[in-house]
């Protein structure tokens, strides 16, 4: 519980990234258990790749 009365969600994930290999990391990112989280269609990885053949600008 926090001040005033209000309720914190519980954490469905809690997400820290670094973009160099691991030395240094962004701010953590907490997803509440609430957050409407959409499905993997694939399970390829990453789940953004283009299709064969389809180039990127």
């Amino acid at each position: 519980m926090t001040g005033l009365g209000q309720q914190v969600p519980p954490a469905e994930l809690t997400l820290r990234v670094s973009r160099d290999g691991g030395r240094t990391w962004g701010p953590t990112r907490v997803i509440p258990a609430v957050a409407p989280l959409v499905p993997l269609y694939t399970s390829e990885w990453p789940p953004c790749r283009c299709a064969p053949g389809v180039q990127r600008h």
